[in-house]
């Protein structure tokens, strides 16, 4: 779709240098105005596109005039309009609905308001989320169910799945990313009885990465008491045990590169407001998100994880990192890691009630350990 607007753009551009050439050819000035009104009509298709949307983010995030960020603003919310319907369409199409009467006759209806089918053909909607980013016109929406019954359906490891609510970003959230080259995209809530697909994700991952025994995987019992958000094809997810953040994942082959950031800031709105980790590489990205190192508990042998490869982490203190306890400051967002920050203590307990209290002026008891925290002093 982006060749095509360029195809068109250019286009304009030649008829308006021959109509310059020659101002008053009437031929020429209805060549102008066809090649303005199919850059129009393109225009709002490619805004449609995941690619098209986080162009206009982009735009949005940079420009300084009011007016022109309005335009930019009714444009992207024209182009998610257009996408819910060209889904729409598309689903109906695939499923036979064709607009034709009852003597197989097509009535001249198109699928959707404006948009007939041979055009959605030609769009080839592309996958991921408005707020994610896809490269080039790379076939059918993959990841996304049909909307049958009002409601929307995911397509997860070729099962349908009833996501109970969607959470997105601000315009404003997602264009700060896109202008990082992140991803920002919708995360989708499962149900409880969905807790299984999660956690099926999560072993996979444990399969793939070399790294994954830093990594708790829950049983598929705990993960039905927590939240647990994915994209729109699952293959990235962040889970909400309480108030703390837990399994956060994203596969390589996910069509959302680079989401790990946006999935914890709306783990964070979502009222994830803190975790722990071991001291790799994961305490660098949680900062970046947000996250304060506030305690810090050494390591011990005999509470290493299963299967865990001592020389496969001995960059990261011959092999016996940290656990870094992390509370979430949105002052902080954007920070950096200071390795060995947090002060030590001695029960794992105590790392987690001085995450829960970073911020506070309470005062607490755990452990026979009693510490009164101020985010100042972290």
């Amino acid at each position: 779709m982006r060749e095509r607007l360029d195809k068109v753009t250019a286009r304009v551009d030649q008829a308006r240098a021959k109509l310059d050439e020659h101002p008053s050819h009437a031929r020429l000035q209805r060549r102008l105005a066809a090649a303005d009104a199919d850059f129009e009509e393109t225009l709002e298709l490619y805004d449609s596109t995941p690619g098209g949307q986080d162009d206009l983010r982009a735009a949005f995030a940079t420009e300084p005039d009011p007016e022109r960020r309005a335009d930019l603003d009714r444009r992207l919310a024209a182009g998610q309009q257009l996408r819910a319907e060209q889904t729409e369409a598309l689903r109906r199409a695939r499923n036979g609905a064709d607009n034709d009467n009852e003597r197989g006759e097509h009535d001249g209806r198109t699928d959707d308001t404006g948009t007939p089918r041979e055009v959605l053909e030609e769009v080839r909607l592309e996958p991921g989320t408005a707020g994610g980013p896809a490269e080039g016109d790379r076939g059918a929406l993959h990841g996304l169910g049909n909307r049958g019954s009002g409601s929307l359906r995911l397509l997860i490891n070729g099962q349908q799945i009833h996501p109970v609510a969607d959470h997105t970003l601000s315009a404003d959230e997602r264009a700060d990313f896109a202008e990082r080259g992140l991803s920002a995209p919708t995360l989708y809530e499962l149900a409880p009885a969905d807790a299984g697909i999660y956690r099926a994700q999560m072993l996979e991952l444990t399969r793939r990465n070399t790294y994954a025994a830093s990594v708790h995987v829950y049983d598929e019992d705990e993960y039905r008491q927590m939240r647990l958000l994915v994209t729109d094809d699952g293959k990235a997810g962040v889970a909400l045990k309480g108030d703390e953040v837990v399994s956060v994942f994203a596969h390589k082959d996910s069509a959302h590169s680079d989401v790990a950031q946006s999935m914890l800031r709306q783990s964070a709105m979502l009222g994830g407001h803190r975790l722990d980790c071991f001291d790799t590489v994961l305490p660098n990205l949680y900062a970046d998100a947000g996250f304060v190192p506030v305690a810090r508990l050494a390591w011990n042998d005999d509470y290493a994880p299963d299967g865990w490869d001592y020389q496969q982490f001995g960059r990261f203190n011959g092999g016996r990192p940290d656990v870094v306890f992390m509370a979430y400051d949105p002052e902080k967002v954007g920070g950096t890691y200071t390795p060995g920050a947090g002060a030590y203590i001695d029960e794992y307990d105590v790392g987690i009630a001085r995450a829960q209290a970073y911020g506070n002026n309470d005062t607490i008891t755990v452990a026979n350990d009693t510490s009164t925290r101020r985010s100042e002093h972290v």
